[in-house]
């Protein structure tokens, strides 16, 4: 019975030495990273630096890039297709078979808009011979990510602030002396019937000692977000200057000029605020998104039927 209750004091003193160890040093890393986030906060440009109506000149699709946050655009398409269809250059109708869909309108079907941009024209195209809201946001709003990243609104996902981690200077002590200690567990307990016990203790712990000095990954704290500090004054001004077509203090419909601006800046509130005014607008791109999930299961489908074919 004494020799348990001595293995015990021995387990239970090294997992203390381990947990004060790695309590020491995560409060110096916690430290370094405090430091880390203060200077790179610090280094931020002050808002006051902002460019006056650069949400302006980077246009409504790239606001709503911007807004969605993540550094993809699916968000831009939407927006140009809620302000075509408030123009009236798109017209929610039927196909021959009777189903919902968006269709040029009478006045748009030779050319779209002189001033149309180049989205505007890539959809506009579509609708020439298929639903447009059928299409993958993706692929059509990816010049415009792109764009966004070139000229610094969008960095990289998965970027950290610059830190240099602290060594563990503690975990590590103690890492060095659990071989040591294993060692003279293994002599305290060899008698023969000990001999498992202590020689599985001590593979316990030289496992802890591993652990103990692999590297730690980056705390959350440093990961940056994909909006820059740029993007974020663009989106700021965004929603000052649009702050009015808010559809929680609106009843109206909005005007045909304010539509694409409003689903920029207030996403799917505003979208729903638009298809409540626009009859027949829900039904076609509900069809159009049922299209594009039907779509990617047919080619998902026939792309893995041989795994199950012989």
């Amino acid at each position: 019975m004494i020799t348990w209750f001595v293995w015990a004091g021995c387990v239970l003193g090294y997992a203390a030495l381990v947990a004060g160890a790695v309590a020491l040093d995560d409060r110096v890393h916690e430290r370094a990273v405090a430091d880390a986030v203060a200077r790179y906060e610090a280094a931020k440009p002050d808002p006051a630096d902002a460019v006056p109506d650069e949400d302006l000149r980077l246009g409504i699709a790239g606001v709503a890039a911007l807004v969605q946050g993540d550094g993809k655009a699916g968000s831009a398409f939407w927006t140009v297709l809620v302000g075509m269809v408030a123009r009236g250059v798109l017209v929610p109708g039927t196909t021959s078979d009777g189903e919902p869909t968006l269709r040029r309108s009478a006045g748009y079907r030779k050319r779209a808009a002189p001033d149309a941009s180049d989205l505007e024209q890539q959809i506009w195209s579509l609708a020439s011979y298929r639903n447009p809201a059928s299409a993958a946001p993706q692929s059509v709003t990816h010049p415009i990510a792109q764009r966004l990243y070139q000229e610094g609104y969008l960095r990289g996902r998965g970027v950290y602030i610059d830190f240099r981690a602290p060594r563990a200077v503690w975990c590590w002590t103690v890492a060095v002396l659990t071989l040591p200690l294993a060692a003279l567990v293994v002599y305290l307990f060899l008698h023969w019937r000990y001999g498992i016990v202590a020689m599985w203790t001590a593979m316990a712990m030289v496992v802890v000692a591993w652990v103990l000095t692999m590297p730690r990954e980056k705390p959350e704290a440093l990961l940056l977000p994909v909006l820059t500090e740029r993007g974020d004054q663009v989106v700021r001004q965004a929603r000052a200057r649009h702050a009015h077509l808010d559809p929680a203090n609106r009843t109206e419909p909005y005007a045909p000029d304010e539509a694409a601006a409003a689903h920029a800046v207030f996403g799917l509130e505003a979208y729903n605020h638009f298809a409540a005014h626009t009859p027949g607008f829900s039904a076609a791109v509900d069809q159009g998104t049922g299209e594009r999930a039907r779509n990617v299961a047919a080619e998902e489908l026939q792309r893995t039927r041989g795994n199950f074919t012989g």
